[in-house]
């Protein structure tokens, strides 16, 4: 009886999956972006401002994703620097790349939680309204930017991932999403693991874009192994199909496409040789092809940076060449 309970049980399981296959946003023509973080180009011994200039006029992405640290952006409680990102802006809008500030405490890139020093000395509540009006300031900053086509509020809020970086309760995630709302008309954009989140509460938060990571190969500290996922494109065309059914949220993207090493320490540890391993032409052409099969109609590659610097650090410029032909598509 148990048994027979079960193999129903699957049944239904699988009955759902194929109905929400086959009700998924699937996109036949897709545009291609990349994620861009000054940090991790600095991190990576590059002049970030020379890559990101040449990012934008040899690669010719048509959309692009910036990050409002908070620590850069109000490195003294009060005191906003703007510095960095009115470059990024500028460029961007030079380029015609139209593009989505992330604001938020967890944002793209390691240690994923981006605190200025001086917000660690307050307690809670303190911090949260700090943040907002961090925020806030940011929005208005950017009001009437012509080359900011969406903000991301938070990046995975609801994901533990990170160096001291605690998820985001979801009535201070809403007040976030809101405040943006409510200062500029243009769509917010909500995002998740696509490997391991929920989904459906980020959606649900108020978002108006939904954005999902694409990882193939990623490392596990607790193994000390490499892990591929073992997750059919159709699994994400299913799952944005579901979220569109029960959530506010019409549009989905591929936040984060892997198309860079996933480093199991720092890159000064880990060989070129390796990293050609852990990514390469064949393995980006690989990711793609699986992004194309999920079918959303817009995706941010990750590692841009990375490209740069195999590019003029280690003369391989394969990957970028292969990221140049399919920008123009």
């Amino acid at each position: 009886m148990a048994s027979h309970k079960i193999k129903i049980g699957f049944l239904a399981i699988l009955g759902l999956a194929v109905f929400f296959y086959w009700q998924a946003p699937r996109s036949s023509h897709i545009e291609w972006g990349v994620s861009f973080s000054p940090r991790q180009a600095t991190y990576l011994g590059l002049d970030w401002k020379m890559a990101y200039q040449e990012v934008l006029r040899d690669l010719k992405p048509k959309h692009l994703r910036i990050m409002a640290y908070w620590d850069t952006t109000e490195p003294t409680r009060g005191q906003y620097s703007f510095t960095e990102l009115d470059f990024l802006l500028s460029a961007a809008e030079k380029n015609q790349t139209k593009v989505i500030v992330v604001v938020g405490r967890k944002q793209p890139r390691w240690p994923e939680c981006h605190d200025p020093e001086w917000v660690k000395t307050l307690d809670s509540k303190s911090q949260n309204a700090e943040l907002l009006q961090y925020i806030e300031q940011t929005v208005l900053h950017y009001k009437d930017n012509k080359a900011i086509e969406s903000w991301q509020v938070e990046n995975e809020p609801f994901f533990p991932y990170g160096l001291d970086c605690p998820t985001v309760s979801k009535d201070l995630f809403r007040q976030e999403i809101e405040l943006t709302k409510r200062l500029d008309s243009r769509p917010v954009v909500v995002t998740d693991s696509g490997e391991k989140g929920a989904w459906l509460p980020t959606a649900r938060a108020g978002g108006d874009i939904f954005g999902a990571t694409m990882y193939r190969e990623v490392y596990y500290d607790k193994w000390q192994r490499y892990v591929k996922y073992p997750i059919p494109a159709w699994v994400y065309s299913a799952r944005a199909a579901l979220v569109r059914t029960f959530s506010g949220v019409k549009e989905f993207i591929g936040a984060e496409l892997q198309a860079e090493p996933w480093f199991s320490g720092t890159i000064s540890a880990i060989s070129w040789e390796r990293q050609k391993q852990l990514m390469n032409a064949e393995i980006f052409e690989k990711n793609i092809q699986y992004a194309r099969s999920a079918g959303f109609a817009k995706n941010y590659l990750w590692g841009v940076e990375w490209w740069y610097y195999a590019k003029t650090k280690q003369g391989d410029d394969s990957i970028w060449q292969a990221a140049k032909k399919i920008m123009v598509e």
